[in-house]
């Protein structure tokens, strides 16, 4: 399951929360058609309903969103907790810091991120020099 879109959800709560300058107890959102909307547009994704209800029962389960109101059904007037917003708040700065990295940090993390790219290209070439030095000299 895609962390991602249950962490999506919980963005679109402290969005609303700052649009609308109010704290997390005041913001209630259902989890209904227009949030399955802007979510796929946002991230150019697909999903259905069906999904959305997925990655809002991982977001349930976590106590990163909390049921408001009683006979309304399990998707509807839900509120963020603050552990939820403490986890939106860490992407936000996982983002940011991803963002602001020097250019050697980028080409660091590019090479430690596709270090078995490396790896493969080095035995390629090594392979190629023994294989040159057998057949040639």
């Amino acid at each position: 399951m895609n962390q991602n879109l249950s962490e999506e959800i919980l963005g679109v709560f402290v969005e609303k929360m700052e649009n609308r300058g109010e704290s997390r107890n005041l913001v209630h959102i259902d989890i209904d058609e227009s949030m399955l909307k802007r979510i796929n547009n946002r991230n150019g994704t697909k999903i259905d309903l069906e999904q959305l209800y997925k990655y809002a029962d991982r977001c349930l389960a976590n106590e990163w969103l909390e049921q408001t109101a009683v006979g309304v059904g399990k998707y509807r007037l839900l509120a963020i907790t603050q552990t939820g917003v403490g986890v939106v708040r860490s992407r936000q700065k996982k983002i940011e810091a991803l963002e602001n990295r020097t250019s050697f940090k980028k080409l660091a993390d590019y090479i430690d991120d596709h270090k078995g790219l490396f790896i493969l290209l080095g035995a390629a070439i090594a392979i190629a020099s023994l294989l040159v030095s057998l057949f040639v000299g």
